[in-house]
């Protein structure tokens, strides 16, 4: 009978963490030596970040139950959009651009910044998805130019749906989108000719 007792509250207290909103920190973490864009030094760039997500606000992910039912919600310790824009702000200074006032206004509206989690029969998967749109503008509102950015992230057989298994889903994400703005040769082409 001890046994049982013992096991059930063993249960119990696993099935309450199911239950407990969690936060955890999402980073960027930049790759090293970009190749540098000739003359991106004469171009500044005032890179500003927005909030333009219409779900999942309150969020960046939810834990789930074996069912794949939804528990609690798992938050982030930092300010995503922040990341998102400091994340594209670093990169684009890596490429050799200059960051200041005054010169090309680069806004970077996040729109999903969000990990679901897929169960599985014995495990399940993490599969994040980060997606912001770039807009670039002279100073006197000409637009330079307008891509949106979108990539996926996983953490593969996770056995449990919690915030330290959505956050490397979710960093992934975030590099394979900025990836895709450190690639982006029409963008840098459009930014040298805007000076």
């Amino acid at each position: 009978m001890k046994k049982l007792i013992t096991v059930a509250l063993g249960l119990l207290m696993l099935s309450a963490c199911a239950f407990t909103e969690d936060s955890i920190p999402v980073h960027y973490t930049a790759p090293a030596n970009l190749e540098l864009v000739q003359g991106a030094s004469d171009v500044t760039l005032e890179v500003v970040g927005q909030d333009g997500r219409v779900a999942n606000r309150d969020r960046i992910s939810s834990k789930k139950n074996g069912y794949g039912m939804e528990t609690a919600r798992i938050l982030a310790a930092n300010d995503v959009v922040a990341e998102v824009a400091n994340a594209v702000r670093t990169e684009l200074q890596s490429l050799g651009f200059t960051l200041g006032e005054g010169g090309i206004h680069v806004v970077i509206e996040t729109q999903t910044f969000y990990n679901d989690f897929k169960t599985g029969f014995w495990s399940g998967d993490a599969v994040a998805e980060v997606a912001f749109m770039l807009t670039a503008t002279k100073p006197d509102g000409t637009l330079v130019y307008s891509r949106a950015y979108r990539a996926v992230g996983m953490n593969k057989d996770i056995m449990m749906a919690s915030a330290e298994n959505a956050a490397p889903a979710l960093e992934e994400a975030l590099r394979e989108a900025v990836r895709q703005v450190v690639q982006d040769k029409a963008l840098q082409a459009a930014l040298l000719a805007a000076k």
